[in-house]
């Protein structure tokens, strides 16, 4: 609720501030989603997000391979003989799930450093844009409490535009030729199962 209501007062503020400047609007997850950067990182996360998933897939599977030879042996152990393996398959089942949540929650890190990296780059872009172009105030229309903004004020094109090019002069990379249209929506987190 605070920061809703500041949310209002900014604006507010703004609003009463801004006669001799310009307030402008962005989408900064759509730039993060949009930009030549942000597509490949996005790659680079599905990568790993799949290459964790397959880890998981043949633990599963060895666990599932243990447990039907460990039930074709039930005829021919002794019930101590039976209960042993059991309790090996069981601590191997635990050290397996142990040892992929570790994983899990180390690759769920790497990708929020990414994440933020991305943004704080992308941050000091606008920032750049925000001083050439000498507008007043910028505001993000994924900030809470902002209920709407008009499409006249929306500057998200021209900060990608820029965010692209300072990422392309940095990097030994051209610009892709065609760029496929990404829509505006944030892009779903990947599912991360353990079993």
């Amino acid at each position: 609720m605070n920061k809703m209501m500041m949310g209002f007062a900014t604006v507010a503020l703004l609003g009463s501030n801004l006669c001799a400047g310009e307030l402008v609007s962005i989408d900064s997850l759509a730039i993060m989603q949009k930009s030549i950067e942000g597509k490949e990182l996005a790659d680079k996360i599905r990568k790993e997000v799949d290459q964790f998933q397959e880890e998981v897939k043949t633990a599963q599977m060895e666990l599932g391979q243990s447990q039907e030879s460990l039930s074709k042996q039930s005829k021919v152990l002794s019930k101590e003989s039976m209960q042993e393996k059991a309790d090996e398959l069981g601590q191997r089942r635990k050290e397996m799930e142990r040892k992929l949540a570790d994983k899990e929650e180390h690759l769920r890190a790497r990708i929020q450093k990414y994440q933020v990296a991305l943004h704080e780059k992308q941050r000091g872009v606008v920032n750049e844009v925000f001083e050439k172009e000498k507008w007043t105030a910028v505001i993000d229309k994924n900030t809470p409490g902002l209920l709407c903004v008009s499409a006249a004020i929306d500057q998200t094109e021209k900060v990608l535009k820029a965010v692209d090019a300072k990422y392309l002069a940095s990097s030994d990379k051209k610009a892709p030729k065609k760029v496929a249209k990404a829509t505006s929506k944030p892009a779903a987190k990947p599912e991360l199962k353990i079993a």
